[in-house]
């Protein structure tokens, strides 16, 4: 639920002239689209009136374009590919940022906000499908989630530069302080200002919670927690970007946490991470605005942790978070290499414990183990194989970072201990550099093992609790959220299965991929919320008319598929047949009227020749561009 300012008293705010508002074009478009007889037409010359935003518009259209042959060079072009509201929508941020980049209040860095609100968007776009969204309406509720900030600051720029002192010395919550000093915080006037210009309810939502996504109290697996929680990573990831080398280290932890939530880890996390980077100072030097260089992300992750030097500028007087200082315990190391070892890893930040090598201070490691525990694999009476399997039973075992010393000619017994239970294995003579890396993952995981703990601590409150989540996880996992469906994911590892049980037993299947035609007209006819209830309804349909053996599964946006195990082409035919007869006589509604739905669809059957499922894909790819291309509301089976 969304607290709107009052509207006398946001009336009152209006007639002051402060509020940061479109301006120019921006203002004539959201006036036009309000009309139900505007033409396209009209919208072009307006946009064609302001060089600027024209030239923006016909980068954002191709930047959005993926996967056209030709870029988009007429702006009517653009235009329509975009949508009108999009277009609106787009604009209003962009006239926003390029009125409203300096300010009266001496406390508020404008440079710093509008990089930050662009880096917001940036990281947005790439989380479009993840949050089931088009890319436009994302980048537009990114650019402008915080734009409340931006008008506290402007409406009162010297009590507010108060309040931001007080946040910044005493380390206070900003919206509390906005509610004592205001009766009213930045969420509350940002959804009021989006909400009368114009833009989607879902998007004023998302940008009104995403601070505190978690007691928003959306469904579970809702699009629009999804979309929530993108932006709240969005925001996350942009606090990254414009954070300097020090300050990133307390902000990793919780992005990698917010990032496995929505399902990007790996290769996939860093590529996204440096592809956003890079467009981020693109469009910064294309809208003027600050930016910065950022190291690849997979460096970033490896990077040493932050001087903890106890000085002027430590963490109790700049206030900025610094990484943990943990206890490395050290056993069994020869004495010769001690010293050396120690100076290094109090070099690190850490503090170093030495155990001594007997059975007793053996027992000590594995009964009370530190955070990071450094034994050496030569040390007389350790087995290290053992020795891990040992420190794995226990909890805080479990917990610990076990790092081994091998010398060069043990090399044998090292996947040993890695298959015993060891984090890794450092071969002699370390290196200073060897080391600071492999502590610093450890100091990486450890943080990410306590911030987890923290986020299960405040939302399990059982055992039980625990399961009943862990199943209704492991089920999202495999289930499309809007519609209910199984998964592309889940969809497609069936139908590999299948294949493989088909190619060795020499059974028949087939595949069929539909897509509904013209969906674009629905959503800019009538608005998202039309088209998810058109795909729902689709979604029941399929259901109901495949056979129990199928798999029906949303394959992305308005695509769906369907493997058939044990049907022949014909027969493949004919379901697809019987599917499009049905959809074209169906009665979708919304809001108490019929929306005209009709469906291509391609077939395609296995065959010997296959190397796997991806050939099957393809061939009904192929066959459903050809219907098409035929003039749609057709099945047509691939040759």
């Amino acid at each position: 639920m969304i607290s709107f300012v009052d509207p006398e008293r946001y009336r009152l705010m209006k007639a002051t002239g402060k509020l940061p508002s479109p301006k120019g074009v921006a203002f004539a478009i959201i006036t036009l689209l309000q009309r139900d007889d505007f033409r396209v037409t009209e919208l072009v010359r307006l946009v064609q009136s302001d060089p600027a935003i024209a030239g923006r518009l016909l980068k954002f259209a191709n930047a959005a374009a993926f996967g056209r042959t030709r870029p988009i060079v007429s702006l009517q072009r653009a235009i329509v590919a975009l949508g009108s509201f999009k277009v609106r929508d787009l604009v209003i941020g962009l006239s926003v940022m390029h009125s409203h980049k300096s300010g009266q209040c001496v406390e508020f860095d404008y440079t710093a906000f509008w990089g930050h609100s662009l880096a917001t968007g940036i990281a947005c776009q790439e989380l479009a499908r993840f949050a089931q969204i088009s890319s436009e309406d994302i980048f537009t509720i990114g650019l402008l989630t915080r734009v409340g900030e931006l008008a506290m600051a402007s409406l009162y720029p010297d009590e507010y530069a108060e309040v931001l002192i007080a946040v910044k010395e005493l380390h206070q919550d900003l919206a509390t302080l906005e509610r004592e000093r205001f009766a009213m915080d930045h969420r509350q006037l940002g959804a009021t200002m989006l909400a009368e210009w114009g833009l989607p309810d879902m998007l004023i939502q998302a940008a009104y919670h995403q601070e505190q996504p978690d007691v928003a109290g959306f469904p579970d697996g809702s699009r629009l927690q999804t979309l929530t929680h993108s932006l709240n990573f969005a925001c996350s990831l942009a606090e990254i970007c414009m954070a300097d080398e020090e300050a990133r280290w307390s902000l990793l932890p919780g992005l990698l946490t917010r990032a496995a939530r929505l399902g990007v880890s790996g290769d996939a996390l860093n590529d996204m991470v440096d592809r956003m980077a890079r467009r981020w100072r693109e469009w910064g030097a294309t809208l003027q605005v600050r930016t910065q260089e950022l190291p690849p992300f997979a460096e970033i992750l490896a990077a040493s942790p932050p001087s903890r030097r106890v000085s002027a500028a430590s963490p109790e007087h700049s206030g900025k978070a610094a990484a943990p200082r943990l206890q490395v315990q050290i056993l069994g190391v020869p004495a010769p290499e001690l010293p050396a070892l120690m100076e290094q890893i109090e070099s690190l930040g850490h503090l170093p414990v030495l155990l001594d090598s007997s059975p007793e201070g053996l027992k000590q490691a594995l009964r009370q183990p530190a955070q990071i525990v450094i034994a050496d694999m030569s040390m007389p009476g350790l087995k290290p194989a053992v020795f891990c399997r040992i420190l794995r039973q226990t909890s805080a075992g479990k917990e610990t970072y076990a790092l081994l010393l091998a010398s060069p000619d043990s090399e044998g017994h090292i996947i040993e201990a890695i298959d015993a239970g060891a984090d890794d294995v450092l071969v002699k003579p370390l290196t200073v550099q060897t080391l600071r890396v492999r502590l610093n993952t450890a100091t990486r995981m450890i943080l990410l093992r306590e911030e987890i703990q923290r986020e299960r601590r405040g939302i399990m409150r059982s055992t039980g609790e625990f399961a009943v989540a862990h199943k209704r996880l492991l089920q999202e996992a495999l289930t499309d959220t809007l519609t209910q469906l199984p998964n592309r994911r889940h969809g497609l590892d069936f139908l590999a299965s299948e294949w493989a049980f088909a190619q060795s037993n020499a059974l028949p299947m087939a595949f069929l991929l539909l897509d509904i035609d013209h969906f674009k007209r629905i959503n800019d006819s009538h608005g998202h919320p039309a088209g998810d209830a058109v795909l729902r309804q689709l979604a029941d349909l399929l259901k109901r008319t495949s056979r129990g053996e199928d798999l029906v599964f949303r394959y992305g946006g308005e695509e769906f598929a369907a493997v058939l195990p044990n049907a022949s082409v014909r027969a493949a035919a004919q379901i697809a047949e019987r599917i499009r007869a049905f959809v074209e006589k169906y009665n979708f509604l919304w809001n108490h009227q019929t929306l005209p739905v009709t469906v291509s669809i391609g077939v395609a059957s296995a065959s010997a020749s296959d190397k796997n499922s991806q050939a099957l894909i393809q061939a009904a790819d192929t066959a459903l561009y050809q219907a098409k291309n035929e003039g749609r509301n057709r099945v047509v089976v691939a040759s």
